[in-house]
């Protein structure tokens, strides 16, 4: 969301209005007080999403302190379109105050370099993209960081069609990283732990996951030592068309599909189509594979997130999990 959308004081005072009025009109619900001295109408705020609303709070950062922040870790992540998990309740900046730590008026600040690792995007100052995904990788819990990591490596399917300073990314922005990139980010991190930790989540990302669902799909599979599947195979239908599948283990004929609801709820991502068109679509397609022989089995984000229900689909489809000697 671009800062224009902001009402800022310091505009008013300087055309000569009143401030005040602009706290007025915000209790007469008219604006919303994103900061102090930013504002926004109430109906802009009612039209944007969490994650472009964590923008418009970043902006009226940017627009009201004396010196330029940094954003860095989720907030970084988002406005990169790194497979961040939620949206942070509190803007995350850089700081070189060795107190670090700090957390006020909405803002969480953090220790690190305000030099080294930072560029500009969308407007924005930012930790560049192989930091912030280290920096993730380091603090995030498994299933998370291998999200953030996973999609930073990720090449992007068709010119983006986003703008750098939307928060609200189909798809990663720049160059996808290669590995190498991220293993000489990791040498930037202050402490050892968190430089074995983000080694580790390198050591098991890909460039062939497709979403956040499919990376935190894998992560469980990896935790649980289910064996890892193919990721994107593709087969050739009897109709002649083809079907591109999220998991595929050859030595069982499983096919396995994480069913995000950005498909189904997602214009962008339904080409237009209606849910119920999308829906038809999922089951002609599934019953062709089925006729390939091919069993498939489905999961959505809450059984992801449930390992005892996600395990269960797994072993019930024929996974089970690596044993290993004592």
């Amino acid at each position: 969301m671009p800062s224009s959308t902001l009402i800022l004081s310091s505009d008013a005072t300087r055309i000569g209005q009143d401030p005040r009025l602009l706290a007025k009109r915000a209790r007469r619900g008219e604006l919303i007080r994103v900061r102090r001295g930013a504002y926004v109408s109430a109906r802009d705020w009612s039209s944007l999403n969490d994650r472009q609303r964590h923008g418009l709070l970043a902006a009226a950062l940017a627009r009201t302190c004396l010196k330029t922040p940094v954003f860095t870790l989720k907030t970084a992540g988002l406005l990169w379109g790194l497979g961040v998990v939620g949206v942070p309740q509190q803007l995350q900046t850089a700081t070189d105050d060795p107190r670090g730590g700090r957390s006020k008026n909405g803002v969480l600040r953090t220790l690190g370099s305000l030099d080294h690792g930072v560029c500009e995007l969308g407007g924005f100052r930012v930790t560049d993209k192989a930091r912030t995904t280290i920096e993730l990788a380091s603090r995030l819990n498994f299933a998370e960081a291998l999200a953030v990591v996973d999609s930073s490596r990720r090449e992007p399917s068709k010119p983006s069609m986003d703008t750098a300073a939307d928060w609200d990314k189909e798809a990663p922005w720049g160059t996808a990283l290669k590995e190498k990139t991220l293993e000489d980010a990791v040498s930037t991190l202050p402490a050892s732990s968190r430089q074995q930790r983000a080694a580790k989540i390198i050591e098991f990302s890909t460039s062939g996951s497709e979403s956040v669902g499919e990376s935190m799909s894998r992560a469980s599979m990896i935790l649980h030592r289910i064996p890892l599947p193919r990721l994107q195979a593709v087969f050739q239908l009897r109709n002649g068309k083809t079907a591109r599948t999220d998991f595929w283990w050859p030595e069982l004929d499983l096919v396995g599909e994480f069913d995000g609801q950005g498909k189904y709820l997602r214009n962008q991502l339904r080409g237009g189509k209606t849910i119920q068109q999308v829906v038809m679509e999922e089951k002609a397609r599934e019953n062709a594979l089925r006729a390939l022989g091919l069993t498939v089995i489905r999961w959505d984000w809450a059984e992801m997130m449930n390992p005892r229900t996600f395990i269960r689909i797994l072993t019930d489809g024929g996974l089970e999990p690596v044993r290993t000697g004592r």
